[in-house]
C-alpha cells in the first residue's frame, strides 16, 4: 500500500462500503504491488490503489484484476476453458461450484450492481447540471498515429472499403474512432483485434492488442495536454 494509503469510510455510501470491503478482501493475501508486476496484468499499480480508496467507481477490469488474485485461485484456473469476456473471462476457468469460483461471482454481481447504481445517481445529477461548452482541439499526432495503426490493421482484412462485413452493427462505432472524435478504451481494443483477426491468418492477437493499448494510453495523454493548452489560451481563462 502507499505510505498513507486513503481508508474509505464504508458508513458514507455503497461505494465507500464496495472498497473498503475489497480492502479487507484483500487483507492478507498477494500485494497489490505484486499484483500490478504481473506479467498478464494489464492495470497499473495506481489504478489498484485508487479502486481501494472509495473516491470514485473503478472500472471492470481494475476490479477484476484485484478480485482474480483476491476472490479467485489463477492456480485453479482450467486454462483450456475459453470465454470471450476480455474482463471476466477467468470466472469460467474456475472449478464450477467451488469456493473462488462462487466467490469471484459474487463480487463480480456486486460490483455491476454498483456499477448501474453509479451509473443512474449520474444521470439524475447530470439532469440538473448545465455544463460548459467543451474546448475544441483537433486530434493531436499522437491520436493521428493510433487512426493509421487501426488503419493498417483493417487494410490488412481486405476489407477497408466494406467495413460494414467486418463490423457490423459496431461500423458506426469504429467510424468515430477513425474520425478522432475517440479514442478507443482497452476493451474496444480487444474487439477491433478480435474482429481483425478472423480475416489475418498471421495475426498475433497478443502482440497487437499489447501495441494498440499503448498507443492509445499515449494519445489520451496527448488529448489531455492539448485540452489543457486549448483551456489555457481560451478567453474565458483571461
Amino acid at each position: 500500500m502507499p505510505a498513507r494509503p486513503r481508508i474509505p469510510d464504508p458508513r458514507k455510501g455503497p461505494l465507500e462500503k464496495f472498497a473498503f470491503d475489497l480492502r479487507q478482501l484483500g487483507a492478507g493475501k498477494v500485494a497489490v504491488s505484486w499484483i500490478a508486476a504481473q506479467e498478464d496484468t494489464e492495470v497499473s499499480r495506481p489504478a489498484l490503489y485508487a479502486a481501494l480508496s472509495g473516491t470514485r467507481l473503478p472500472n471492470g477490469i481494475t476490479v477484476s484484476t484485484l478480485l482474480r488474485w483476491w476472490a479467485g485461485n489463477p492456480d485453479e484456473e482450467n486454462p483450456d476453458v475459453q470465454s470471450r469476456d476480455w474482463i471476466w473471462g477467468w470466472i469460467p476457468r474456475l472449478p464450477a461450484g467451488s469456493d473462488a469460483h462462487t466467490q469471484a461471482n459474487e463480487w463480480k454481481q456486486r460490483y455491476l450492481r454498483l456499477s448501474r447504481d453509479e451509473a443512474k445517481r449520474r444521470s439524475a445529477r447530470d439532469r440538473s447540471w448545465k455544463p460548459t461548452p467543451p474546448v475544441q482541439i483537433e486530434p493531436p499526432r499522437e491520436q493521428q498515429l493510433l487512426i493509421k495503426e487501426i488503419e493498417n490493421l483493417i487494410e490488412r482484412t481486405g476489407l477497408s472499403q466494406d467495413m460494414w462485413l467486418l463490423f457490423g452493427p459496431e461500423t458506426l462505432r469504429m467510424e468515430r474512432y477513425l474520425s478522432g472524435r475517440v479514442i478507443p478504451g482497452y476493451s474496444w481494443i480487444y474487439q477491433i483485434v478480435r474482429y481483425c483477426a478472423a480475416f489475418i491468418p498471421d495475426l498475433q492477437p497478443e502482440e497487437e492488442r499489447h501495441r494498440l493499448a499503448v498507443a492509445a494510453a499515449i494519445a489520451r495523454r496527448a488529448r489531455v495536454r492539448e485540452r489543457r493548452i486549448a483551456r489555457n489560451a481560451s478567453p474565458a481563462r483571461r
